[in-house]
C-alpha cells in the first residue's frame, strides 16, 4: 500500500519543519511494510535521504502558502494512485482527490489576525486571510482525520471550525532528539557576546509571541538586577528586525544597550542550540497562545529552569514543571522571572514528564490513524 506524506517543510527553520523531519524519520524505523513517497522541495532536497527501501522523495517546485500550491500540488499527489496522503499543516491542495488525513497545529492565525503579524499591506493581508480560512474549513471538512497536538486545539478545532469530534485525533508531539552531549563552551558564548547570566528564548518574533512584553519585563528586572542578559534566539527575519528596531528606540534612553543587555541572536545550529541551553539560568516562554509549546520541553531536557505563559496549552503539556505568569502583565513576567533565577524546584519528576513525548509515539500513532483509514496493513 502507499501513503504520501508532503514534507515541503522538512527540516526548515520552523516548528512545523522539525515537526515534519522527526515523523519521517520515526516511520522510517518502524515501518516496513507499507510504501511511501516523500514529496520535498528543491530547497530542503539535500536534507533528507531515505534510509529505508520503501521510502522514497521526489522533489516538487511549489512553495507553500501559494496559488500554485492550492492550484497544482494536488495533481502531484493524485498522479501517484496512493491510498492516503498526508498533510502535516493547514493548507490542503484546493484539488487534491486522494483521501487525506491532516494536522492543524493552532490556530493562532484565526485569534491575531492582526495587519501587524504579517509583512503584506492591509489589503493583500485580508485576502490572503479570506483564503486561509477558505482553505483551512475546506480541509477539516473534507479530511479523513484531523490530527491536534493537544486536547486544547482539538476543542478549538471543534468549536470554532464546526469539526466532528469523531474526527478529530489527539497525537502529542515529541520533543527533538538534539546531541546531548554537545557544548560549545563558555569561549564560544563570549564570542557571540554573551558574557552574564542570561536569560534564553527560543522561537519567532511573531507578534502572538509576546516578545515586547518580556523584554518589557527583563528591563525592569534589569533595573534591580544588573549582571544578566535577555537572549533571543531565532531567525532573524522582518518580524526579529522590526521588533529589534522599536525596543531600541523605546529602551535605549533608559541604558539599555545592544547586544550587551539585549542579544538577538538569530538562527542557532542543533549544537549551538544545546550550547545555549546548557549554559542559560532560565528558559522564558511569553507566548500569548500555543497549540504545543515544544521549546520549553527541549529546556526543560537540559535540566533549565522554565517560566512561560499561564495558557491552557503549555498547562496541559508542562503541568507543573514549570512556574507560570500573567503574559498581559510585565510586572508578574519580572517577579516570576526573579523566583526562577533564585532557584525553582518543580516538584516533580522532569523525566516522567519528559517521557510522555516522544516521537516515535507519535509516529506509531500517526501510522495507525493511516491504516484506519486509508485501508493499509500495519507492519
Amino acid at each position: 500500500m502507499k501513503i504520501i506524506i508532503d514534507a515541503r517543510f522538512f527540516g526548515t527553520e520552523t516548528g512545523i519543519g522539525r515537526y515534519v523531519k522527526e515523523v519521517v524519520e520515526n516511520l522510517e524505523q518502524i515501518d516496513n511494510a507499507n510504501q511511501y513517497v516523500v514529496f520535498l522541495s528543491p530547497k530542503n532536497w539535500e536534507l533528507y535521504t531515505p534510509k529505508n527501501s520503501n521510502f522514497i522523495k521526489k522533489s516538487v517546485d511549489l512553495d507553500w502558502y501559494t496559488l500554485k500550491e492550492q492550484i497544482f500540488f494536488g495533481g502531484y499527489i493524485d498522479k501517484e494512485k496512493a491510498d492516503i496522503a498526508y498533510i502535516p499543516h493547514f493548507n490542503v491542495p484546493f484539488f487534491l482527490k486522494t483521501p487525506y488525513v491532516m494536522t492543524v497545529h493552532d490556530l493562532i492565525l484565526r485569534h491575531f489576525k492582526s495587519v501587524r503579524a504579517s509583512t503584506l499591506g492591509p489589503l493583500k493581508f485580508y485576502i490572503k486571510y479570506f483564503f486561509y480560512n477558505l482553505i483551512l474549513r475546506r480541509g477539516v471538512r473534507r479530511a479523513k482525520k484531523i490530527i491536534a497536538p493537544t486536547y486544547f486545539v482539538r476543542n478549538e478545532i471543534i468549536k470554532e471550525l464546526g469539526a466532528d469530534p469523531d474526527k478529530v485525533r489527539v497525537i502529542y508531539e515529541g520533543f527533538s532528539a538534539l546531541p546531548q552531549n554537545a557544548d560549545l563552551g563558555e569561549d564560544f558564548l563570549c564570542d557571540k557576546g554573551i558574557l552574564l547570566p542570561y536569560i534564553l528564548y527560543v522561537g519567532n518574533a511573531y507578534p502572538h509571541k509576546n516578545l515586547d512584553r518580556l523584554i518589557e519585563a527583563f528591563y525592569k528586572l534589569k533595573k534591580e538586577q544588573l549582571d544578566l542578559q535577555l537572549v533571543l534566539v531565532g531567525k532573524r527575519d522582518y518580524f526579529s528586525k522590526r521588533l529589534e528596531k522599536e525596543t531600541k528606540e523605546k529602551y535605549s534612553k533608559f541604558n539599555i544597550q545592544y547586544p550587551q543587555d539585549i542579544l538577538f541572536y538569530g538562527y542557532a545550529s542543533d549544537e549551538e542550540l544545546v550550547t545555549l541551553y546548557k549554559h542559560a539560568k532560565v528558559y522564558a516562554f511569553p507566548s500569548l497562545m500555543e497549540g504545543f509549546g515544544l521549546p520549553s520541553l527541549e529546556a526543560l531536557s537540559f535540566g533549565l529552569s522554565v517560566v512561560c505563559s499561564d495558557i491552557p496549552a503549555l498547562h496541559e503539556v508542562l503541568g507543573n514543571a514549570v512556574l507560570y505568569f500573567n503574559p498581559h502583565n510585565a510586572e508578574d513576567i519580572k517577579e516570576v522571572l526573579k523566583k526562577s533565577l533564585i532557584g525553582h524546584n518543580p516538584g516533580v519528576s522532569i523525566n516522567a514528564l519528559l517521557a510522555r513525548y516522544d516521537f516515535k509515539k507519535t509516529a506509531e500513532e500517526c501510522l495507525e490513524i493511516f491504516c484506519r483509514n486509508g485501508n493499509i496493513k500495519k507492519r
